[in-house]
């Protein structure tokens, strides 16, 4: 064969090779774009609208996604849930937020464990001040990958929808609140006036007197001494609704004051001012007598415990003094407003002068000895708040029974120093002055908890005694608050949450009823994460 022939067959060689592959390539382009719709086409298409995306045309990269999912299989759950996300995320984009919600739930419909899919929903829902859904999916997230580190991204998301939940919901109990609302009285509240505070308190002695119910206004006292506090303000009211009852100063001076435990400021004012309207109408005999002037010296310090100043404070505990010199009781009133107006010093001034008029007087110096430990606290003066400790005990060893307060605050001091035995101790003797009170019970079970370490084989029997307190004193926020957070770790949500529930309305503080109220927040997003979760995915609780 000649060499230009043979060069000649060499170039027909290539460009028939040329043709054959180009010819090739043309048919796997028409098979990929063409062919029966399959796995390949719709991964194809998704990858098309991942470029779409890139290049920030969002519209032309959703087409591409649902085009996608026009051609995936049915069984491609996998393709079908990433297309869903992917376009969620171009709707995001195109600020089209519902629906991109509505994307979200697709995918997590066939990927309950999809985390970027249900993190996404969640800010979505962020967006939208859907507060509730989206710490709904936060929990979500945290139940079936609680270290994914989309968490951690959007923790600060999750911080700020948790607070706004609190807030609106703080808001709206405080307005409810600001229009007078009873609260349901805890019992140391009550116990604070009748046995240690106030000592020439006429309902006060009344009741420890009380040994048989023989009138009426008996049956009043027996409902205190017997603690059926929330009843007595009613019983009270209803006593007065008698033309010819016998006992309307001291029934009024009982609403009045039963109100104050209720925390009700606008029942508290009516019956206070019906009661002085009362006490002024009686002839000058009767209200010079020691029975009125008692009882208006106790409206005196309702007065005083309740003004919106210390200075109107003082003119009512002015105007007790001059009934009776003697009876230091309205200054436990202005103590009490002074502490919560942050006027230490005026409180310590009130009480100095409660010794200086009794130095007998068997609760001023533990009063006295707490806001002098608490003011050495304030200035971080370690010396004297050893030396204010010190003398916490020896009250407590020298008095019969010491205010609750005392017990707790030494309690809780022992405790945090790891003596547990010696906190142990102190509930005990507080125990012995104030036979099953809930909250020395509570505090015994938490501290002896904390001496055994071991938490877990006492998850149960605190559990049933923390349902016993409930039962026993239903009106203490504590018990009910701590009992609704265990429910919560054990996923026993109803119960959990109708604790809470309970706890928010017995709170009196706003710091208080703020932190019932996170805690009712994430307890209900964790169960509705839960319930969902069950519902999309069964096996993830699956034993």
């Amino acid at each position: 064969m000649p060499e230009g022939n043979n060069e000649w067959v060499k170039k027909a060689a290539v460009v028939a090779g040329c043709t054959a592959l180009a010819a090739g390539g043309t048919y796997l382009v028409y098979k990929k774009y063409y062919a029966a719709p399959g796995a390949v086409t719709a991964d194809s298409l998704k990858g098309d609208g991942n470029v779409f995306f890139q290049q920030k045309n969002y519209q032309k990269a959703l087409e591409k996604f649902d085009e996608a999912l026009v051609q995936a299989k049915e069984n491609e759950k996998e393709l079908r849930a990433i297309c869903h996300q992917n376009a969620a995320a171009c709707l995001e984009k195109l600020d089209r937020i519902p629906e991109a919600i509505l994307r979200c739930s697709d995918a997590i419909a066939l990927r309950p464990n999809y985390i970027k899919a249900i993190m996404r929903r969640a800010n979505l829902h962020a967006i939208l001040g859907e507060n509730e859904e989206c710490l709904r999916d936060f929990a979500y997230v945290s139940i079936i990958d609680p270290s994914s580190k989309l968490l951690d991204k959007s923790f600060n998301t999750f911080e700020r929808v948790h607070k706004q939940a609190v807030e609106k919901e703080f808001h709206e109990i405080m307005l409810q609140r600001s229009q007078g609302i009873d609260f349901p009285i805890p019992e140391t509240s009550v116990l604070e006036w009748l046995c240690y505070s106030v000592v020439k308190d006429p309902v006060v002695n009344a009741v420890n007197a009380l040994k048989t119910v023989e009138s009426q206004f008996d049956s009043i006292l027996s409902l205190i001494k017997h603690k059926k506090f929330d009843l007595v303000a009613h019983a009270a009211i209803d006593e007065l609704q008698k033309e010819d009852s016998n006992y309307k100063l001291e029934c009024m001076y009982i609403a009045a004051r039963f109100y104050t435990f209720h925390n009700n400021p606008k029942n508290v004012k009516e019956w206070i001012d019906k009661f002085f309207d009362y006490y002024n109408s009686l002839d000058d005999a009767t209200k010079n007598s020691d029975h009125a002037k008692a009882y208006a010296i106790s409206a005196y310090s309702i007065l005083s415990e309740t003004s919106d100043s210390l200075e109107q404070a003082q003119e009512f505990v002015d105007k007790a003094k001059e009934l009776d010199p003697q009876n230091t009781d309205p200054r436990f009133g202005f103590a009490h407003l002074a502490i919560l107006m942050k006027q230490l010093e005026r409180a310590v001034d009130a009480l100095e002068y409660v010794i200086a008029v009794d130095k007998d007087h068997p609760y001023a110096r533990f009063y006295l000895n707490h806001f002098e430990f608490t003011k050495a606290c304030e200035q971080q003066h370690m010396g004297n708040i050893h030396n204010h400790i010190v003398k916490m005990e020896k009250l407590v060893d020298e008095y019969p029974r010491a205010p609750i307060f005392t017990y707790t605050v030494l309690s809780n001091i022992h405790s945090n120093s790891g003596n547990f035995p010696l906190a142990l101790e102190i509930l005990d003797k507080g125990l012995k002055a104030y036979p099953d009170l809930s909250e020395f019970v509570m505090l015994k079970t938490l501290t002896a908890a904390k001496n055994n370490r071991s938490m877990e084989g006492n998850v149960e029997d605190m559990t049933q005694v923390f349902i016993d307190l409930c039962k026993r004193d239903p009106n203490n926020f504590e018990a009910q608050a701590t009992y609704g957070k265990i429910c919560s770790g054990k996923k026993e949500f109803d119960k959990a949450i109708e604790s809470l529930e309970r706890a928010i309305m017995l709170a009196r503080q706003p710091g208080e009823l703020q932190l019932a109220l996170q805690e009712l927040v994430l307890t209900k997003a964790s169960r509705e994460a839960h319930y969902l979760i069950e519902t999309l995915n069964p096996s993830q609780f699956a034993h």
